[in-house]
């Protein structure tokens, strides 16, 4: 049992484990939902520990020993050869202490930890770590894989060649897939096996012949070519890629990817990552040199930066550009990148303390929305700082104070530096049949303009809060707790009248149950609402009282105004009315598998509805898998999606969405597919139609993957369905 025997095993275990990949099958993951398997799980002998320590004895046994001196010695029947976590069994064995050579001319059968393997015959020498196995089948333990080589010769206790060899996760009696080379050789002092010839076949169709390529021996990363992946649109064509990556240091690596587009031309990605004990960062330059249909050059690029200066502080950077406001729309892929209307950079340096937390960055913008006029543009922060201070002064007072100076720089417009600070005192005291708390401070705001009518503004207001709230329960049957929770919010705040201050990066919070309890209507300095009113609000949940978990909650509640909103944006008109919108929101587990989600917004005043949303999923033991969805806000939005994962049999599937706009009476996404999943592969083909821009211009693609249980996937990366 000796050390060029174990090359044999983990070169052919290595070789089968990475393929064509330095493991970098991105959805290799997903084969481990399969409940089928090609060999039953008993089948499947177990991974071991292993255990290669020198100084364990070892033992051979056979019911015929004969060992006579200066004669070669001889076992027959019943030979079993064992050290540590490794065992040889064979018929007969015959061994030369004087030339080293050990010849067993029978059928072997050797395992250890991490594989099994047979042989016809096999002669190795010793002394000189050389030799050869005949007509040899392995298969991996714990696992599916499982091959054959012809046969496999030890050039050295490192080294050794193998002829005609393949790989599969399938049935090796029946494989719908094989990985086959005609030669491989292997090193471990390098790591690295090489093989020529090889090619890859699915259902007996080739479908990649690579003449020669190189794969790890180790769990280190190795240089070497992914696995392709490709599309088809109606708008571009053929879309195929092939990633190369590049091992270019332990700590640092690249990936280039190559993309040919049918109707576009020839586009290079490249992703270079470094990792460092205290920093580590990722740069990305996608690139297409004249675009066949726009004939101008295309690029995306992306920095990416950590950097961890000292204990408790960190900075990060992330910086963007795009070439134009058409790349993702044409480029990037799907809806939501096209719906983007302005891509961020940004850089900040983030320390805390006990009892603080501090932030200095900037950011800026590229406009990607043509409709934008440069006088609406985000302004760039030049810089931002933020302080936030929580200490608590005793058991139930903690003081609190948010700081911010930021400097805010347009093209156009009015630029300069706001200065926000709003120390404040709370109070509060909780127990489990409800809680109180009482919140006082000043919110101070100065501005030092640079082109504007006036060069400096500000604005002072005191802001007084009182939060309380109850919690009732009781028994409600089949083992549930029932809570009552009632709660009152007051918000007093002076109206000041704010019209001349800038608007540099405020807007309207967007209304919703937690905006009941917020202190300001708006985002951002700039304005700060004047206030004089109550929210009311009730919430009751049903919990399981063995586990504590929520089957189901709703919320409701609403502002009661006893002055008229005055502070507002430019614009926008004066809220006088009495009461805002009713907010409702529920949750609710109607089974185990099956959750409902609901929320509306009515208009008193109008007697109308403003907001609804709900979702309904479903998830079965089976496979089934189904959401309905429907959003609607007063004026904006009116939609339906539903989407379905239907099993026909436990390895066929078919899948679909539907996204239907009521408002515009139009389909937004049509998406039907296939799914068929067997032991060792799986294969899912989709059909999607869908709106690729803001002129409702639609778009048509096939996507096709190909996933070979084991080994990784080709094609393009599947729907996000659920």
């Amino acid at each position: 049992m000796t050390k060029s025997y174990l090359i044999v095993v983990a070169g052919m275990a290595w070789a089968a484990m990475v393929g064509l990949t330095p493991a970098h099958a991105q959805w290799l993951g997903q084969s481990e939902r399969s409940l089928t398997q090609c060999v039953p799980a008993d089948d499947l002998m177990r991974r071991g520990q292993i255990n290669r320590d020198p100084s364990l004895p070892l033992s051979i046994r056979a019911a015929d020993l004969n060992a006579t001196p200066d004669q070669p010695i001889e076992a027959h029947t019943d030979v079993v050869v064992v050290r540590g976590d490794q065992q040889l069994n064979t018929e007969s064995m015959v061994y030369d202490p004087t030339t080293g050579l050990l010849t067993l001319p029978g059928v072997l059968v050797y395992t250890d930890a991490f594989i099994a393997i047979e042989a016809q015959r096999a002669e190795v020498n010793l002394d000189q770590s050389t030799g050869s196995f005949e007509t040899v089948d392995y298969r991996i333990n714990g696992a599916q894989g499982s091959g054959h080589a012809r046969t496999v010769e030890l050039i050295n206790e490192r080294q050794a060649e193998l002829s005609v060899f393949d790989f599969t996760t399938c049935d090796p009696t029946q494989p719908d897939w094989q990985l086959l080379a005609d030669d491989v050789v292997l090193d471990l002092d390098k790591s690295v096996g090489t093989a020529k010839g090889a090619r890859l076949k699915f259902k007996g169709i080739p479908l990649f012949y690579l003449p020669y390529f190189t794969f790890p021996l180790s769990d280190e990363r190795k240089s070497g070519f992914l696995y392709p992946r490709f599309g088809l649109s109606s708008s571009d064509g053929l879309d195929l890629s092939i990633p190369w990556y590049w091992n270019i240091a332990p700590n640092m690596d690249a990936t280039l990817t190559p993309r040919w587009i049918q109707d576009r031309g020839v586009m290079l990605g490249n992703e270079f990552r470094f990792l460092k004990r205290n920093q580590s960062g990722e740069v990305s330059l996608d690139a297409l040199i004249g675009d066949d249909k726009t004939k101008d050059d295309r690029y995306f690029a992306q920095v990416d930066y950590r950097l961890r200066p000292a204990r408790n502080w960190a900075f990060n950077a992330r910086l963007r550009r795009v070439s134009d406001a058409q790349y993702f729309l044409d480029l990037g892929g799907g809806l939501d990148a096209t719906a983007i209307q302005y891509m961020r950079s940004s850089a900040a340096l983030r320390g805390r303390g006990q009892y603080w937390s501090m932030r200095v960055g900037t950011d800026f913008f590229q406009v990607l929305d043509d409709r934008i006029a440069p006088r609406n543009e985000p302004y760039r922060r030049l810089p931002r700082v933020l302080l936030d201070i929580d200490r608590p002064l005793s058991e139930r007072v903690r003081f609190e104070m948010d700081n911010e100076l930021v400097y805010f720089h347009r093209d156009q417009g009015t630029r300069g530096a706001r200065v926000d600070l709003w120390p404040r005192l709370t109070a509060s005291h909780s127990a489990p049949a409800g809680f109180v708390r009482a919140q006082a401070g000043v919110r101070t705001t100065r501005y030092a303009l640079d082109n504007a009518s006036v060069e400096s503004a500000s604005r002072t207001t005191p802001i007084v809060a009182l939060d309380g709230g109850l919690v009732f329960e009781r028994l409600a049957g089949q083992g549930q707790v029932q809570t009552l929770e009632p709660r009152l919010y007051y918000l007093y705040v002076p109206t000041k009248n704010q019209d001349a201050l800038p608007i540099f990066d405020t807007s309207a919070l967007t209304f919703g149950f937690t905006q009941l309890f917020h202190t300001n209507r708006f985002s951002g300095a700039d304005r700060q609402s004047g206030a004089n009113q109550v929210t009311w609000a009730l919430t009751s949940r049903w919990l399981d009282a063995a586990s504590g978990r929520s089957r189901a909650d709703i919320n409701v509640g609403q502002v009661i105004y006893f002055q008229d909103r005055t502070v507002r944006l430019p614009g926008q008109p004066i809220d006088a009315t009495n009461r805002s919108d009713l907010i409702a929101e529920a949750n609710w587990s109607l089974a185990r598998s099956i959750a409902l989600k609901a929320g509306l917004q009515w208009d008193p005043e109008a007697r109308a509805l403003s907001v609804a949303y709900t979702r309904l999923a479903y998830r079965g033991d089976g496979g089934l898998q189904g959401a309905l969805s429907y959003r609607y806000r007063d004026d904006v939005l009116d939609q339906v999606d539903a989407r379905v994962r239907i099993p026909l049999t436990g390895q066929l599937n078919l899948i679909g969405r539907s996204v239907y706009s009521l408002k515009d009476n139009d389909s937004l996404e049509l998406l039907a597919g296939i799914e068929y999943e067997s032991c060792c592969w799986a294969v899912r083909l989709t059909a999607r139609e869908y709106i690729r821009d803001r002129e409702i211009t639609k778009q048509t693609a096939v996507f096709f993957e190909l996933h070979l249980k084991g080994l990784g996937s080709l094609g393009r990366q599947p729907y996000p369905l659920f």
